[in-house]
């Protein structure tokens, strides 16, 4: 449903369109319409794909409230992603995920205990992202994981699964670790689940634009502003979809 409210399959799909009202008979009025609707089509499948555009979208995101005179209590890393090889079973941490990990390792307080929180989405997987995550931080970063969600597949899921665990333990305020662009999100759905939260976000949005892409290359269509687009449009979709949700319940997995 996300991907067809975002680009580049909407606009696509705007342009296929605009290509049937011009072929097919569906008479004169709506004939006229092909023209206007491929322009707009193609100008917002142009804009989207631009550093200006993408750049743009990631500032309406927003910045997770810092919460003062909290003592954080634990440190609770998101998994973001995996990586893996139908055909061998090979797995790993994708760059997002890798990218939160080494954050932690890197900036949250080395004295405080340690969540890291993913699950299986797809049955075929074999491991847990959390069971990754905890291999890497133990095996080569020498930080000790404390605490373990294999369960959670979503955001929300990370958020109630998180809480639960932590508040057996008599944790009532972490620092969470994940990209910028999801810490909005994030740190709304974690405050929601009953917990006091410290940001600490990978990256941020100081970085949306370097100088590479200045001038008319800021205006010029790559793939790589497209995936950042699509990212923070996911982003704001699921903003407001997480705003007019209730919190899941928690699911054994």
């Amino acid at each position: 449903m996300a991907n067809l409210l975002m680009p580049p399959l909407a606009p696509l799909l705007g342009l296929l369109l605009a290509f049937l009202l011009h072929s097919l008979p569906f008479g004169p009025l709506l004939a006229r319409l092909a023209l206007p609707l491929a322009v707009i089509s193609f100008a917002a499948l142009w804009v989207s794909a631009t550093p200006a555009f993408s750049a743009w979208l990631g500032k309406q995101l927003g910045t997770a409230p810092e919460m003062a005179g909290i003592s954080p209590q634990a440190v609770v890393i998101l998994g973001g992603g995996r990586y893996r090889d139908p055909a061998s079973g090979n797995e790993r941490l994708s760059a997002t995920s890798l990218e939160r990990v080494l954050w932690a390792a890197q900036k949250a307080p080395d004295h405080l205990p340690l969540l890291v929180s993913g699950g299986r989405i797809y049955k075929n997987e074999r491991l847990a992202e959390s069971q990754m995550m905890e291999a890497l931080l133990e095996g080569e970063l020498l930080r000790q994981v404390s605490w373990r969600d294999d369960c959670s597949r979503t955001t929300a899921e990370n958020a109630v699964h998180s809480a639960a665990i932590l508040r057996s333990a008599g944790v009532e305020s972490i620092v969470l670790v994940t990209h910028w662009w999801h810490m909005p999100r994030a740190a709304e759905v974690f405050a929601r689940a009953g917990l006091q939260v410290q940001p600490l976000s990978v990256g941020s949005v100081a970085e949306l634009l370097p100088r590479s892409q200045s001038g008319v290359l800021r205006w010029t269509p790559g793939a790589v502003a497209m995936l950042q687009t699509q990212i923070y449009w996911r982003e704001v979709l699921a903003q407001v979809w997480y705003r007019w949700r209730s919190l899941p319940p928690i699911h054994p997995c």
